[in-house]
């Protein structure tokens, strides 16, 4: 019978840890030889002189081997005063309390928090995403309480970007009003591009969307290229009813006449001017850009331009990240979202959002094997985020806009980036930066941190609960 390479885990004293594995390895073939009755489920835990122990798993047909061996002191730090050793932190577990939804990609896509409010809701994928085990996309493997029977066990979801990519979060994730955060880790795999065209009509979009900013409602900015999909949260376009314009297009009945098939449409400003990278409406005379009247040119090259909402933590601009909190930017202006610089393509990053109900927003950043993470912090308005929000998304932006006249679609856009996503997390709270930070060694195999559920389970064998809380008012 040929067997999947078994899953090592290593925990402790890694070093010292690594030197067991061979014993190790011999403890799985001593479990499948006990197995005689073929369990799917089976495991077997081993004591070593010292303190260390091995813990030998079976699982529908997925074998595990985790190894704990003490060290003199602990490696990381404990949040607040002192540090428990290796051998007192075995019978410690760090808490961060009140998750209503974590998924990690095993062997269902159903949320891993059994109660609250999302309990049972489910994780939607695109036709074209992979699952991927995190030993084979350069993370380490979760951590674990092995003497426990306990592990953070997690696949990566990887979304190719284009067609049938990304991951869908059922209403509720982020709640309609007051605080939340999201939390996971991720890996850029190509920088985010702005999708220019029209596919359906093989021309350049008419009417581009931004992420727009102004001080006053008045005047309007957007930083270029401009392009925006989420790693956790939800955007899409907002016309504004108080812009008007007189659009015509660039293709079939409108370029028989430019100026004759015109209609009027609220929601967009024609651009006096477009960003470097985005190429005009305007080609040689006999293409769509050319009416049979004249012939005349198209008389919007730069085309029109309006906005986004825009909540959670989104690729921004190509590279960089984005943490906002706009749901109506005609209203909601003069609030500057947070926007990091250029993030390592191909590195594995933690990130941390939140947003608390006063306003106050922050990002917790950390690439893989950092010390700590980067804090940036500002203000999003207070406000409850409207009808249009149907739920939260990983790398999935993809919409068309259509005339509120006739009907037809007036633009299309996808800007799917094309990411790694593991260990989504959601909160209703605003985590603190002693949270952020335990996540952060969560997501990259360095402590184990326990849900509600889990604190319980681990309390009765014996373990004592550390919650790592929220910060005072």
């Amino acid at each position: 019978m040929i067997r999947p390479t078994p899953v090592v885990r290593l925990s402790g004293d890694r070093f010292a840890a690594e030197g067991v594995r061979g014993d190790a390895m011999r403890e799985l073939q001593t479990l499948d030889r006990l197995n005689v009755n073929d369990l799917e489920v089976c495991s077997r835990r081993v004591r070593r002189a010292g303190g260390g122990v091995i813990v030998c798993r079976r699982e529908f047909g997925r074998r595990t081997a985790d190894i704990f061996v003490p060290t003199a002191q602990a490696k990381q730090k404990r949040p607040g005063s002192g540090s428990p050793t290796a051998e007192e932190r075995e019978r410690f577990v760090y808490v961060v309390p009140d998750c209503v939804a974590r998924y990690d990609g095993l062997y269902d896509l159903v949320n891993n928090i059994p109660d609250g409010s999302l309990a049972g809701w489910g994780l939607g994928t695109g036709r074209a995403i992979s699952i991927l085990p995190e030993g084979e996309c350069g993370l380490r493997p979760g951590a674990a309480l092995p003497d426990a029977g306990m592990s953070r066990e997690y696949n990566v979801f990887r979304l190719p970007g284009g067609k049938g990519s990304g991951l869908l979060y059922a209403d509720g994730h982020i709640p309609q009003t007051g605080a939340f955060s999201v939390s996971c880790l991720f890996r850029l795999n190509a920088a985010l591009e702005y999708d220019h065209d029209f596919d359906d009509k093989d021309v350049v979009n008419p009417l581009r969307t931004y992420f727009l900013k102004s001080g006053d409602g008045t005047d309007w900015t957007w930083d270029c290229p401009g392009s925006l999909s989420p790693v956790i949260g939800f955007c899409s376009p907002r016309l504004n009813p108080a812009w008007e314009e007189t659009f015509t297009y660039p293709w079939a009945p409108w370029n028989e006449d430019f100026s004759a098939n015109t209609e009027v449409l609220a929601g967009a400003f024609a651009a006096g001017a477009a960003c470097p990278e985005a190429p005009p409406l305007a080609g040689e005379p006999g293409s769509a850009y050319w009416d049979a009247a004249g012939p005349n040119p198209y008389p919007h090259p730069m085309g029109f331009v309006t906005g986004v909402q825009a909540t959670g933590l989104f690729v921004y601009n190509g590279d960089r990240l984005m943490v906002a909190k706009i749901s109506d930017y005609t209203t909601q202006y003069g609030y500057e979202p947070i926007i990091t610089g250029a993030v390592k393509i191909g590195t594995w990053h933690h990130a941390a959002a939140t947003y608390d109900e006063d306003g106050a927003a922050a990002l917790y950043l950390a690439e893989l094997d950092a010390p700590e993470a980067t804090a940036w912090t500002g203000l999003q308005p207070k406000c409850a985020l409207d009808e249009a929000f149907t739920g939260a998304r990983s790398g999935v932006n993809h919409w068309t806009l259509s005339s509120e006249n006739t009907g037809e679609i007036i633009s299309e856009y996808r800007m799917n980036p094309a990411m790694d996503v593991a260990l989504p997390r959601f909160y209703h709270y605003a985590l603190s930066a002693g949270q952020a930070y335990m996540l952060q060694l969560e997501a990259f195999g360095d402590v184990f941190v326990a849900d509600d559920h889990e604190a319980g389970e681990l309390a009765g064998k014996g373990y004592t609960p550390i919650l790592v809380g929220r910060e005072e008012k």
